[in-house]
């Protein structure tokens, strides 16, 4: 350039070069707003309910197997968890069925300061709230499913046992998480919401590594109602 300026201040005229070509990086492509990503943001503030309050069934069904050089088995996993949960107090009635056709019944009634037990039609056994909570998780977590908006996708409108619902389902794989404090990944999720975003319909498809590599892989599948209460725990009379 020093030597164009040069040249041109020799000729005894002036000499303007042109201003440099600007070259702009194209503008990255705009997602477009799906009318059905305002199901989505619902469903999110609905589940960070805060305090959170809701009646629910979820069935667990799926296969427990183990394979090592030593031994290797493989069993049914079959388990249904009525829960009502207020805030942080709760009733949860569990019922499971073993391979052989046992059934095994237990609840635990949490209440102010005090958590109630029995297995079956048993005896409720009384203790302290503070000694259950530190061996367990916070049991609002298995509701709150997902909390990112961007991974999920709305996919339309549905009648799903006679009731008009929202579907929305997981673009990626969730952390799974039982109401029994098994954990492990969902690989599939999907969801039906009411108009409001109130989830009604959770289905979805699981796999976890527990203890020694024993490995479960299933369905859970959870209703919803009484979402928002009013529900109220009360302790078991005898």
């Amino acid at each position: 350039m020093s030597v164009v300026f040069t040249v041109a201040a020799c000729a005894g005229r002036s000499f303007a070069l042109p201003p440099p070509e600007v070259r702009y990086p194209a503008p990255a492509p705009i997602r477009s707003v799906d009318p059905g990503d305002r199901y989505v943001v619902a469903l999110i503030a609905k589940l960070a309910t805060d305090p959170l309050f809701l009646h629910a069934v979820q069935t667990t069904k799926g296969t427990v197997s183990y394979d090592s050089q030593i031994a290797s088995l493989s069993a049914a996993l079959n388990t249904t968890v009525t829960m009502d949960l207020s805030d942080r107090d709760f009733h949860m009635h569990t019922v499971t069925k073993s391979p052989e056709g046992k059934t095994e019944k237990v609840d635990i009634v949490v209440v102010g300061k005090s958590v109630y037990a029995r297995v079956d039609s048993g005896r409720w056994k009384k203790s302290s709230r503070t000694d259950f909570e530190r061996s367990t998780t916070d049991i609002r977590q298995p509701y709150r499913l997902v909390k990112n908006p961007a991974y999920l996708r709305y996919v339309g409108l549905e009648t799903i046992d006679k009731q008009k619902l929202h579907h929305i389902t997981a673009i990626r794989d969730l952390p799974f998480l039982s109401v029994t404090g098994l954990a492990g990944t969902y690989t599939l999720l999907d969801i039906w919401v009411e108009e409001d975003g109130t989830p009604v319909l959770m289905k979805g498809t699981f796999t976890t590594v527990v203890d020694y590599g024993i490995e479960i892989t299933g369905t859970a599948e959870m209703r919803f109602s009484k979402f928002g209460g009013p529900i109220k725990i009360v302790a078991p009379k005898n």
